[in-house]
């Protein structure tokens, strides 16, 4: 990428955006159309499997850790011209999140009984949800290493190729969800577990399409453990320091959410399978605003990189302003469909009924989600990584989790009154994140 002339007008942010949003909406189908095709199998193996996605989707956050420090940092060193770090970074990021995916799937498998217990997860559901969470952390190495090189892919603006390769393993996993969930031909009827088997063998195919595509295409593509001795300490302690505080904002975030389906699980499966549903058709509805963020903080990378404070901003303001209206835009038509939207998945006129209700206060917690989104990512890129994460804490445990519980359990009002607390939490950080970015402050933080 050019950093003399860096190109962060609307059009230039629509071309970088729209392969990242396909690549973002086919990778969230490979988790969701397990739930999709498992509702016609039947309604608990779809509220099992939504459980186990959640614990899932928080280990997964713990290699973003790396993955997008990675890429904050290659964007940095690519854009100051010190590309003899570059090397380096590849390496030392695929050795940490290797070694820590292969950790975490061990404690998956040894505890998933406690760990779903913990949850309250309802006993109809315990057995499905367990074979699905167990198949599926054998997988977790290959999809933390998938992700470490979409992110190297990603630093270098090759977002056509990761969509490509997301959206082949999207396609056969649906194939796999097929022959394996319902059985075909000399295959059985595997429900849960063949939704998990068929998911996990296409992650490891994509992890081995990224690699390939990351030697091949990549400028300076260079993994060698030689790299490693001696161990570059220094490195590794620059990418935790950017990294933990920058997955530590969407960690406190998941785990929270995870926290909240506790008291889901005690509202009855049909809430469960409410609220499994229209979490999905809300992460449908923020991968715009997701992708755009992405595409802008590879930009702004290369901007601080260049220590082009004043383009840093401009494109921060651009990203905001074409993003955001069309995430709140989105969020209300898929309000108005609601009622028809669920009778895609479910005959159940009582998930149908609540879901519509609480469609209606997602409209409102997307205007504060898709500036969220935006903002963490970019004071991310220009190296304010701390107060994005002491904020999102702050917030989401007190506003998101502590008023979801006085809404939704002590008061009574169900699924809708944790939905309030959450548009609460997201709109009040908005508020505060926006005044951070015009304060200014991020243009004195130390970067490379």
């Amino acid at each position: 990428m050019n950093t003399t002339k860096l190109d962060y007008s609307v059009s230039a942010l629509v071309r970088m955006s729209w392969p990242v949003f396909i690549e973002l909406l086919l990778q969230l189908l490979v988790g969701n159309m397990d739930q999709v095709q498992l509702s016609h199998f039947n309604e608990t193996a779809v509220a099992a499997v939504g459980n186990a996605n959640t614990v899932i989707t928080v280990v997964q956050l713990t290699f973003t850790v790396i993955s997008m420090a990675a890429t904050i940092l290659v964007t940095q060193y690519r854009g100051a011209g010190r590309m003899e770090i570059v090397g380096q970074i590849y390496t030392l990021s695929l050795c940490v999140n290797g070694i820590l995916a292969a950790a975490l799937a061990g404690c998956l498998l040894a505890f998933t009984e406690p760990l779903l217990g913990l949850m309250q997860v309802p006993a109809e559901l315990l057995g499905e949800a367990a074979i699905y969470l167990r198949i599926t952390a054998l997988a977790l190495p290959f999809q933390a290493l998938m992700l470490t090189f979409s992110a190297f892919l990603r630093a270098g603006a090759h977002m056509k190729i990761i969509m490509w390769i997301t959206g082949l393993v999207n396609v056969c996993n649906i194939v796999g969800n097929a022959v394996l969930i319902n059985g075909w031909g000399p295959f059985p009827r595997l429900g849960a577990a063949g939704a998990a088997l068929s998911s996990s063998i296409f992650r490891a195919v994509g992890m081995l399409l990224m690699a390939f595509a990351f030697f091949r295409v990549v400028q300076g593509a260079r993994v060698s453990f030689s790299d490693l001795n001696p161990m570059p300490w220094s490195l590794l302690r620059r990418l935790l320091a950017i990294g933990l505080p920058a997955g530590g904002e969407s960690l406190s975030y998941n785990l929270s959410q995870a926290s909240c389906l506790v008291f889901v699980n005690l509202m009855g499966t049909y809430v469960v399978t409410t609220r499994m549903y229209t979490a999905m058709f809300a992460n449908c509805i923020y991968m715009l605003v997701m992708a755009v963020a992405q595409a802008g903080q590879v930009l702004v990378g290369y901007l601080v990189g260049a220590r082009d404070m004043d383009g840093t901003h401009k494109c921060t303001m651009r990203v905001l302003k074409l993003s955001c209206p069309i995430t709140v835009g989105l969020a209300a038509v898929v309000a108005l469909a609601g009622g028809s939207l669920f009778g895609l998945f479910t005959v159940d006129e009582r998930v149908i009924a609540l879901g519509q209700q609480v469609l209606i206060v997602e409209v409102l917690l997307e205007v504060g989600r898709s500036v969220n989104i935006v903002l963490v990512r970019h004071l991310q890129a220009a190296g304010d990584v701390r107060f994005p994460v002491v904020l999102g804490i702050v917030c989401q445990w007190l506003i998101g989790v502590g008023l979801g519980w006085l809404l939704g359990v002590y008061l009574g009002w169900g699924l809708i009154g944790l939905w309030v607390a959450f548009a609460a939490d997201e709109n009040i950080r908005a508020v505060v994140l926006f005044g951070r970015w015009m304060s200014g402050k991020w243009r004195t933080m130390k970067t490379i």
